[in-house]
């Protein structure tokens, strides 16, 4: 995919999470889609933070956040193809489900197979 290619694919991804459409996060993704998320479950030592699985999984995770974080913004998007991945860099703030404000840098690691994105694996780094 040329770097413009993979841009349009980002672009259709992120309307797709911030619109909650699960159609557009289908076809932006493949069918063994993976979230490997910026913390692991209780209980376990796995490097690889929690992994949501599939459309379903995203949908799931985008609701629950929506019903236990507030204030959630996002600044300084950055995003980069890099080869078969996309990078995207930037800042949220907002406040979590325990009534903690954070300020965290974000970077999220987005590999691209036969044209869609099949994995998400996201880097925080912040201040709670």
């Amino acid at each position: 995919m040329t770097d413009e290619e993979m841009l349009e694919l980002m672009k259709r991804f992120r309307r797709g999470y911030a619109k909650a459409d699960q159609e557009g996060l289908a076809a932006a993704t493949t069918d063994d889609f993976e979230w490997h998320m910026h913390y692991g479950e209780p209980g376990t030592d796995s490097p690889t933070g929690r992994v949501v699985k599939g459309v379903d999984g995203v949908m799931k995770e985008i609701a629950w956040r929506e019903a236990n974080w507030k204030n959630v913004t996002y600044e300084n998007m950055v995003e980069r193809p890099a080869g078969d991945v996309i990078l995207q860099m930037f800042t949220t703030k907002g406040t979590d489900e325990h009534g903690t404000d954070y300020h965290l840098n974000v970077v999220d690691v987005y590999p691209v197979r036969d044209g869609r994105i099949y994995r998400k694996d996201t880097y925080w780094k912040g201040v709670k």
